[in-house]
Parts: structure tokens; sequence; C-alpha cells
């Protein structure tokens, strides 16, 4: 059969082409009220939320300063690889809306870049309609908010599914929800979008400061960096992923986070004639081996794209072996178990496919303990000045980057935000690590 991918882009430009930047005078705007050495904002963290939370800082015409602790774009966190999942296929309604004002918001920021940052090739979720949860939730259970949100999708047999991708001998049982909303990001684009963009709206990007203490007041936040230089502005905003706790340990706050060493892989496929062919991104859901965790039957694919290397497809398991809570403990190599579940997967289910990786990797991957966003300020045990703190870490957050930038500066400059945010306190049960010894 000759597969066709039906994907779409997410328009980029108006009627005159590239959209123009209109550049923030954000020196002129803050100068009758900050000395030279002080800013309106420190952002923590450079990865595509730091980078995000400045964009949309320094367009409002705010004084930015982003600090760094690796060189950008680096491999050390958790936004490495070619390639995230943009999806709008959630069990929680509340993830459900956020997806879906986040689609509006990626439309944006392409028509603003004139790049092109997702492809739309939609998603098929497959597997065992039984399946109760896990890291990315269900299969059935987001047909409710697919009908509620009026996207469109189509039900699948396992025949249908063989039909229209290349899989072989799958259970009788399962079923696939297709839903065209969904995509694939290019990460190295939207990484170096978001920097250009707050570079161009005046935002300080500084890399290879490490941040070795934060000391909070009512007034003021001072943040001191390993060469010794200290950075002062009246707000700051950590979004250091697995290292957030290392930021926050100077102001006495210990998040219980468990640090998914995630692992990825690529393998060839069969380049035609009658060659192999996924028209799609798609994630199997089906309990674990033996109810074993590190026999993991959550998988997921990637196809292959115009940003990869060519003839390559990224097929991995959605679960980690190595679960470290310091990201000093990373080990770096992929687990030979993650790996070899992806293999014997491709061996028993893909046509066309070499189950030998022609290269693997890992990310890091930061949970916190019922798998969602912490997304808040800084506790009040901190002091009078907690609210001038606000923390991004955890979750599977890449597809809401362009929102979740704007939240946080909605909560650093405005102290709330129209978007439902409910869900991710910091003060919800179990969160603080003082606060998990009481559960």
């Amino acid at each position: 059969m000759e597969f066709k991918r039906t994907a779409t882009s997410i328009p980029l430009k108006d009627q005159e082409g590239k959209a123009k930047i209109d550049l923030a005078q954000s020196t002129k705007s803050i100068a009758n009220t900050f000395t030279e050495d002080q800013y309106d904002v420190i952002i923590i963290g450079g990865g595509p939320i730091g980078l995000s939370a400045a964009h949309n800082s320094a367009k409002l015409g705010k004084k930015v300063i982003l600090l760094e602790r690796y060189n950008f774009f680096n491999q050390n966190g958790s936004s490495n690889d070619f390639v995230r999942l943009f999806r709008t296929m959630y069990k929680e309604d509340y993830l459900a809306d956020l997806a879906k004002e986040a689609l509006d918001l990626w439309k944006e920021l392409q028509k603003e870049s004139g790049e092109e940052l997702i492809w739309m090739t939609g998603l098929l979720n497959f597997g065992d309609p039984t399946y109760e949860d896990g890291p990315e939730g269900n299969l059935m259970d987001p047909v409710n908010n697919l009908k509620r949100l009026n996207m469109p999708y189509r039900v699948l047999t396992p025949a249908q599914i063989m039909e229209e991708f290349p899989f072989k001998d799958l259970p009788d049982n399962f079923v696939g929800i297709w839903a065209q909303d969904n995509g694939c990001i290019n990460v190295p684009s939207v990484l170096r979008t978001l920097y250009r963009l707050a570079l161009a709206y005046g935002a300080k990007l500084v890399q290879h400061a490490q941040v070795i203490d934060m000391k909070v007041g009512e007034n003021l936040v001072e943040v001191k960096v390993a060469n010794g230089t200290s950075y002062k502005a009246k707000k700051c905003i950590v979004t250091a992923g697995a290292y957030t706790n290392n930021i926050l340990s100077s102001v006495g706050v210990e998040l219980n986070l468990k640090i998914w060493e995630m692992v990825y892989s690529y393998f060839s496929t069969n380049p035609g004639p009658k060659g192999t062919f996924f028209p799609s991104a798609w994630f199997q859901f089906q309990d674990p081996t033996g109810g074993d965790p590190a026999k993991s039957n959550l998988l997921y694919g990637f196809p292959s794209l115009p940003w990869m290397p060519p003839n390559l497809v990224r097929i991995a398991v959605d679960n980690a072996v190595n679960i470290i809570d310091d990201p000093k403990k990373r080990l770096i190599i992929p687990s030979d178990n993650d790996v070899q579940i992806a293999a014997d997967y491709i061996e028993k289910h893909c046509v066309g496919v070499d189950n030998v990786p022609n290269f693997s990797g890992s990310c890091l991957m930061t949970n916190a303990i019922d798998n969602n966003f912490i997304l808040d300020s800084l506790p009040s045990s901190v002091g009078p000045g907690h609210k001038n703190v606000v923390i991004f870490t955890a979750g599977w957050a890449f597809k809401f980057t362009p929102l979740l930038g704007k939240i946080l500066t909605e909560l650093t400059f405005d102290g709330k935000t129209p978007h439902n945010i409910s869900n991710f306190k910091i003060t919800r049960p179990g969160v603080l690590k003082t606060d998990f010894a009481k559960l």
C-alpha cells in the first residue's frame, strides 16, 4: 500500500511575508526605575521554558537577564535531541484546555518569527482500551475531551492500524484513536527561534553562569553565579528543570523530584522501493509484562522528519530504569534495558525497520509525585518576598512552551494569570520535600 502523509503546517506568514519584530525599547522604559546593574527580572535556566519567559518578558519592555549554567542548546537537560510531541489528547480537562490554548500561541510564535516550528502530522494513540493510567494518561479517556473541544478524530481497528501504519501482529483487542490536531515539534528550531527573539527584544542572555546562591527579600532578589558576579532584580523566574533543587536550596526549599533518565534511539527504515513510512507520531498503551515496570509496554515513535537525519525514525520506551534525584547521578550512557525494549518491539511489531539502533541518547525528565507541573511562586516559608520568585519544573512540558512562558511572565509582573493553573501549586501534597514525610 502507498502511504500518504496528510501533514499540514501551521500558517507562518501574513500577506506581507515574514512578520517584522517590533523591538522593545527596554532600556528607556526602565531608566527612571533601575540603577544600571538592576533588572526587572532574572531568569535562571535557558531551556525552552526559560527562553520563552525571556521572550515574553522582554517583549513587554522589561529589563531581562537570563542565566544558563551551560552553553545554550546543550544536551544536559530535557530539551536535547530533534523532536518532541505536540498533543491535545489528554484525559484531564485542564490539560486538554491548556493544550488547545498553547496551539494558538504556537501559531502566533510562528507568525512572529517567520519560522515553521511544528509539523501537524496528527497522532495515533493505540493499544489496550482497558489500560488505566500512566505518565501519558490512557487511551480512551481523551476521547471525551476531543468531543468536548470539537477536535476531529477517528477510531481504528487493529486491521486499519496495520493498513495505514507499518505495524504487524497487533493484538486483536487493540483500539486506535487518530487525531489531526497533534504534531511534531522541531526542537532545535524552537530553541534558536526563542533565543533570537529574546535577544531582538533586548534580553541579556548569559551562558556558563551557574547560580550558586539566591537571596530573596521583600523588594529585591539577588543571585550570585560561580564566577562571583551578582545580579539584582525585583523579580526572579526559575526554569532550571532537573537542576531546580540546586537553585532553591539557597532559600531552604527542596522539592520532591524524581528525575528520569529517558532513553531514545533512532532506527533505520526501508528506503524503498515499497519503503517504510510512518504517516504520523504514535503511542502504544499497554500494561507492563508481568507487572514489572522495567518491562514497560508503553512505547512511542516519531516519523522521519525534514530536520532529522534521513531514513531514520525515533522509537523508544516511555519509561526509565535509571531514576535519580540529582543530575550529577546521570549515567549518560543509555540503559541497555530501555534500548532493548524498543529493539524487541520493532522486531515483533514493525515492518521494514531495523531493530539495531543507529544511535541512542538520553535526556533528563523531571517528575513530581503526581506527574504534573509545578508552576507557582515560592512557599511562604521563604519569607515576605516569596512571591517575587516564580518557578516552573516537572511534567511533560515542551508542547506548552509558548504558553508557559506567557504564564510565567503574567505571574511575575501581574501576580496572576487568566489560565487555569490551580492544579500546579507548590503547596499541594507531596511536592515540597518537607511535606512528603507526612503523607
